[in-house]
């Protein structure tokens, strides 16, 4: 993950995240296996390649690009019509959809806030979009293990409780502080410079919010992508990952949270930097 970090601002990033989206194609045709057609999954992977590949590849009219998606999904369900059900082609689509949102959220912070003017500051807001998502996961978690009495969502999560939900937001908040106190302190080493930044009271509480709605918003993620398992009746979208599963089981949370904090970068841009806001 680390030597991941180091190539964020690089095209080595992109192609990366790329391959990550490849393998979590594979685990939503995995999922929803039957009744399905391949052409699907190709047309997928070709919409997320032009968005994921940015600013890397030649620009194409939004409007050709939708025109494209909707005359191969048209063809792809009339073409098989024996073979293949609409619900199950629809789900496909729409859940590539959704990841690829989720991946370009991310990659769209870099883009946001280029490496030459803003240094390392996208890569950190990547790191933040993580450490709320995991941290609400890991913090809810041991709260839900000692102090866990009501169940959340009994259905489709049995394990998770609200006394969790509120451990996790709480954690969030806390590892959302301490990771803009280490980047502060971190940033001038990497930045080779004598700068001092401190962190005040307006930031935390920006981070608090941030925290709070991400948490949220990290825990609906969990809850959608056990939803679908639920209905699909598997257990894990994929085993690449021992004790994780597959890349939609590591990155459920991440992909609902990623585009908020990527809407955060635009804030960043405009008041010059992570501690200018």
């Amino acid at each position: 993950m680390l030597v991941i970090l180091t190539t964020f601002h690089t095209m080595v990033f992109n192609i990366i995240a790329l391959a990550v989206f490849a393998i979590a194609l594979w685990e939503i045709r995995r999922t929803f296996k039957d009744n399905n057609t391949d052409a699907v999954f190709v047309m997928l992977f070709i919409l997320g390649a032009y968005f994921l590949m940015q600013p890397y590849v030649p620009q194409i009219s939004q409007i050709a690009l939708a025109c494209f998606f909707m005359v191969c999904y048209s063809f792809s369900v009339v073409i098989n019509f024996h073979s293949v059900d609409f619900r199950t082609v629809s789900a496909s689509i729409l859940f590539g959809i959704y990841v690829i949102i989720g991946f370009y959220s991310i990659l769209n912070m870099k883009t946001n806030m280029p490496y030459a003017e803003f240094g390392w500051d996208s890569t950190f807001m990547f790191v933040m979009c993580c450490t709320i998502a995991w941290g609400a996961d890991v913090f809810a978690y041991f709260a839900g293990y000692f102090f866990g009495k009501h169940k959340l969502a009994p259905t489709l999560s049995p394990k998770k409780t609200k006394e969790g939900a509120v451990g996790g937001v709480v954690g969030s908040v806390v590892v959302t502080w301490v990771f803009f106190w280490l980047y502060s302190l971190i940033k001038p080493v990497l930045e080779g410079t004598a700068a001092v930044y401190d962190v005040t009271g307006k930031q935390l509480a920006m981070l608090a919010v941030l925290g709070i709605f991400g948490s949220f918003l990290s825990m609906f993620g969990d809850l959608f992508a056990s939803a679908i398992k639920r209905q699909t009746g598997i257990k894990d979208y994929g085993n690449i990952m021992p004790g994780h599963g597959g890349v939609l089981d590591r990155f459920d949370s991440v992909l609902l949270v990623a585009p908020l904090v990527s809407t955060l970068s635009f804030v960043v841009v405009n008041r010059g930097g992570i501690f200018n806001v």
